[in-house]
């Protein structure tokens, strides 16, 4: 017997090869299913058959196409047997193979826009595999859904067993269109985190504000007080250098330490810094989150100051101020020093963030959208990156 193997055809890239292999892999899939279908449609009326009485030797009628939508796609032309007096009234369940998969391709769109895949995107991966586009109203329905679980609505939810030793605090700016100018504006994100002792994260709320200043600061920080947050109860607090968040946080828990954002020190004395000492900076920088102690940390920032002072001011004036805002994270064990020191646990959550809203073109078409998406990403990372 002759080997029928279709050989590979030459290709000029590995994305070539890759969709060669795709096609057919799906039409292999595709003619399986239609041939398994067809066979359990005969033997299943074989069986009905023969419980009704019929002679065992009756023939089919030919046969009749069906189209049925399956995880590969849709299949056409499915040979049906057919009798001769017709297929009508039987119990032909064969016919609702693939009936359940309706869930499972809605739990794919779901997934699919959760960790930011656009509508484009989703739509063209459908009609690949299933067969069928999604449409708008059905992203928003499965959006719905999610916003009525308990798990994904933030900020409803008790924060009374919440882990909130350490809370740390940011902004993310977003575009939202104003619904009675039709603006388009940037609106501030405010969002915490709660972390305990032994590591377990979770985002305690957000709040869509127009400012970063000290009055909706407060608004948000007494949203999360009425919830259950023990901010006077916190051994730290953990912010970027925002003025309104620091003041919001001086307001209600002046007695709190405050630990800034390395990361965002650490950025701004690069900005500062001309383009040819960038990399030795950088690498000075890098020396001082290594000391082992406030007391050397001090000492390497003196240092530095005498080493830059002639050659970048500004970086020098802007890496000394407020060191002890810089150094509250040696009073804890230091294995969580790594994790204290900086706001990363926030920036790394709102670059989840981002890469969800890239399916809305970075704009959102209203404040209430706006934070139902946000309620949606939120919960959803509460379950799945802070687990």
């Amino acid at each position: 017997m002759k080997n029928r193997t279709t050989p590979l055809p030459e290709v000029a890239s590995e994305k070539e090869l890759n969709q060669f292999l795709l096609n057919n892999l799906n039409g292999s899939l595709t003619q399986a299913i239609k041939s398994t279908v067809s066979i359990m449609v005969k033997a299943e009326m074989q069986q009905v058959r023969a419980e009704l009485g019929y002679p065992p030797q009756l023939s089919f009628n030919g046969y009749y196409d069906r189209n049925l939508v399956s995880p590969v796609g849709k299949i056409e032309n499915i040979p049906i047997a057919r009798w001769r007096n017709g297929n009508q009234h039987l119990p032909i369940q064969s016919l609702d193979i693939f009936a359940n998969e309706q869930e499972r391709f809605y739990e794919l769109v779901r997934q699919l826009h959760l960790v930011g895949v656009s509508q484009r995107k989703i739509n063209q991966f459908c009609k690949r595999v299933f067969g069928k586009a999604v449409a708008p109203q059905t992203t928003r329905t499965v959006f719905l859904e999610l916003l009525e679980q308990e798990a994904f609505q933030v900020n409803q939810s008790s924060l009374l067993d919440a882990p909130q030793d350490f809370l740390f605090f940011d902004g993310l700016w977003q575009k939202v269109k104003n619904p009675k100018t039709g603006e388009v504006e940037e609106r501030v994100v405010l969002a915490t985190i709660g972390m305990n002792e032994a590591g377990d994260k979770q985002l305690l709320g957000f709040k869509l504000e127009h400012t970063e200043d000290e009055v909706a600061v407060k608004g948000f920080l007494e949203s999360l007080i009425k919830r259950g947050l023990n901010l006077t109860g916190a051994k730290l607090l953990i912010s970027d250098e925002s003025k309104g968040i620091l003041a919001g946080l001086d307001r209600l828990a002046p007695a709190v330490p405050v630990q800034l954002c390395l990361s965002h020190r650490y950025r701004n004395v690069l900005k500062y810094t001309p383009h040819k000492h960038k990399k030795s900076m950088g690498q000075d920088l890098k020396k001082l989150t290594r000391a082992t102690s406030r007391e050397e940390f001090l000492r390497q920032i003196k240092s530095m100051q005498q080493r830059w002072q002639v050659v970048t001011p500004k970086a020098v004036l802007c890496l000394g101020r407020l060191p002890h805002l810089l150094t509250a994270y040696f009073d804890f064990d230091s294995n969580l020093w790594k994790k204290l020191r900086t706001t990363n646990v926030l920036e790394r959550t709102f670059r989840e963030v981002r890469a969800r809203t890239v399916v809305n073109q970075h704009q959102f078409a209203s404040p209430a959208s706006a934070e139902l998406y946000h309620e949606a990403v939120f919960g959803n990372l509460n379950q799945t990156y802070f687990r």
